[in-house]
């Protein structure tokens, strides 16, 4: 149970680090896109990636459709540290160009474009695929954001993590309205 307090703790963390502005007053809410954003950014933190992907040390690249809700408020995570205080980038994807993204957020039409392209690349791809768009929720998807009443749930994919080598921690699972 420490463990489940401590994750939650680090949400809200990482909520104040998205919403929290001098110049915002005390009574304004965050919004869905900000909280989306928050746990994406918190999601990094409990996913582990393979140690010889190449990419140790590196930034920890974000990819996000051109055409996300949630672009603008990823954006806000540019050059924030992540984990080990290697900045967050944030990227635009293109299907040729996905080497570098360790996690791509997809939304709509692009999703099967996008997975057209990772399924392209050789091997075990080690990028963590998060979708708020619940319909587009493909086999490949590891992460699905839903809007429950007035808050932010998840799925996760257990399988697909595993499949591309990607390990997440069981405190995330617990968090998680189900996982498949």
């Amino acid at each position: 149970m420490p463990y489940l307090h401590r994750l939650y703790q680090a949400l809200l963390v990482g909520l104040c680090v998205l919403a929290c502005d001098p110049g915002v007053g005390a009574q304004e809410r965050v919004g869905e896109n900000e909280l989306k954003a928050a746990y994406v950014f918190n999601f990094i933190q409990f996913v582990e990636w393979p140690q010889g992907d190449g990419r140790a040390g590196a930034d920890w690249t974000i990819c996000v459709s051109p055409f996300s809700p949630l672009k603008r408020s990823l954006l806000a995570l540019e050059g924030r540290p992540a984990r080990k205080d290697n900045p967050i980038r944030i990227r635009l994807w293109e299907a040729t160009e996905l080497n570098d993204c360790r996690v791509l957020v997809l939304s709509g039409a692009d999703t099967d474009r996008a997975l057209r392209a990772l399924r392209a690349v050789p091997g075990r791809t080690a990028v963590l695929t998060i979708t708020d768009d619940a319909a587009a929720a493909a086999p490949e998807i590891m992460i699905v954001l839903h809007r429950e009443g007035d808050r932010i749930v998840f799925d996760i994919n257990a399988d697909a993590i595993g499949k591309a080598g990607l390990s997440v921690s069981s405190r995330l699972l617990r968090l998680s309205r189900g996982a498949r």
